[in-house]
């Protein structure tokens, strides 16, 4: 538990108006030099909150600017990561499964996922390769793209996003 001691402050307060008063009606000088007898307040706070101001607007707006920069990058990393991951699924459902188990991947599905995401891509975003076939040991679609920062506050740069769809077992576009 913090106790603050603030004895009797709002006595102290009231005295000082009553010998700024005294002061003001008797035509004396107060008793305390510090004290301004307009305000009641001592002269070393006068300019202090301007003083803060100044020193946290700067702040407040790089903070803000640094949350802004971040929210929208963090959109942008998303929309790429939801383009690519539809691609890949797109791709993969083009690999054919032999009856004996080989993999074979088609052009078409290179094809198909570089359509699906050239159809869908934000303008801030890139493609960079497309492999669809064996991944991992399992038929599956591997795509790369590249989004490009918000730099409000700081740099742009570019933010490389992978995503692979996997074909599940016994679906193909032609069983749909």
């Amino acid at each position: 538990m913090v106790c603050l001691t603030l004895r009797n402050l709002e006595g102290e307060v009231e005295m000082m108006k009553y010998q700024v008063f005294r002061c003001q009606v008797s035509g004396k000088r107060p008793r305390s030099h510090n004290l301004i007898p307009d305000t009641w307040r001592l002269k070393t706070e006068r300019g202090q909150s301007i003083l803060l101001f100044a020193i946290l607007l700067p702040l407040m707006s790089l903070f803000l600017l640094g949350i802004l920069d971040y929210m929208v990058t963090n959109a942008r990393v998303m929309e790429t990561v939801a383009v690519a991951d539809l691609s890949a699924h797109a791709g993969a459902q083009e690999i054919t499964v032999l009856p004996d188990g080989t993999i074979t991947a088609t052009q078409a599905g290179n094809g198909i996922a570089m359509s699906y995401f050239e159809a869908q891509h934000p303008a801030y975003a890139q493609l960079v390769f497309i492999s669809c076939g064996r991944h991992q040991g399992r038929p599956a679609c591997l795509l790369e793209a590249q989004t490009r920062s918000a730099g409000i506050l700081l740099p742009a740069r570019w933010i490389t996003v992978r995503a692979i769809g996997y074909l599940a077992h016994g679906v193909t576009r032609g069983d749909q």
